[in-house]
């Protein structure tokens, strides 16, 4: 399996832990498969819903719509850089109430953008609602066209109690982006660092742990 460049963006002043382990029991706070949100693929699609489209365009799939397939061969998905040469961000209209020290975790099934064009960049992360600002996030690429479903994750832990939502956002300027599809938020018992992989950064109040991986999907 090719592995992807991974870029980790941390914009909260905190002490940062990062590593991987096994996290432990998980309850799904949200999920989305996007197989309701339209009965046939769009351009620069806005209707999802339960997220909201900015900084670009996204566009709606229905499996084989386009001539590209969602994960597992069914259903609905998103790519996401849109028909306007600009990706775009989805945001979830719904908030969460994240607690200090809790464990959260966020996923999804990724694929490269399957129409042949250039590799690609995909970022998810968390914004607080009071600032409209990134706490956390995670970016990978670049991803090639090629790149079957895999699924792209992280966890992590904040300093503070936060109000948030979360977000995903494509990079690209060619109309062909990453595919995204199966979302799930979830909290989980905080995960036991490999002791090989395990780096502590900085001294601050807060602590922030992140555990990234990729892999390919069964």
């Amino acid at each position: 399996m090719r592995k992807q460049k991974m870029v980790l963006n941390i914009l909260l002043a905190a002490g940062l832990t990062i590593g991987t382990g096994v996290f432990g029991h998980a309850d799904t706070l949200f999920s989305d498969n996007f197989d309701s949100d339209a009965a046939a693929s769009a351009l620069n699609f806005e209707g999802l819903a339960n997220w909201t489209v900015s900084e670009g365009t996204i566009d709606y799939i229905r499996n084989a719509g386009f001539g590209i397939a969602c994960d597992g061969g069914a259903g609905g998905c998103l790519d996401m850089d849109g028909s306007t040469s600009n990706a775009g961000r989805i945001t979830t209209m719904d908030t969460f109430n994240l607690a200090a020290s809790e464990w959260y975790y966020l996923e999804g099934q990724v694929s490269g953008n399957q129409r042949g064009g250039s590799a690609d960049w995909i970022t998810f992360g968390i914004r607080d609602v009071g600032s409209d600002s990134s706490l956390i996030s995670a970016t990978w690429g670049a991803i090639p066209h090629n790149a079957p479903f895999s699924t792209y994750s992280f966890g992590f832990s904040l300093g503070s109690d936060y109000i948030v939502r979360l977000y995903i956002e494509g990079f690209g300027a060619d109309n062909v982006g990453p595919i995204l599809d199966n979302v799930v938020f979830s909290d989980r018992t905080a995960p036991i660092p490999e002791p090989a992989s395990l780096l502590l950064l900085g001294t601050g109040l807060g602590v922030i742990g992140l555990g990234t991986w990729r892999r390919k999907r069964a």
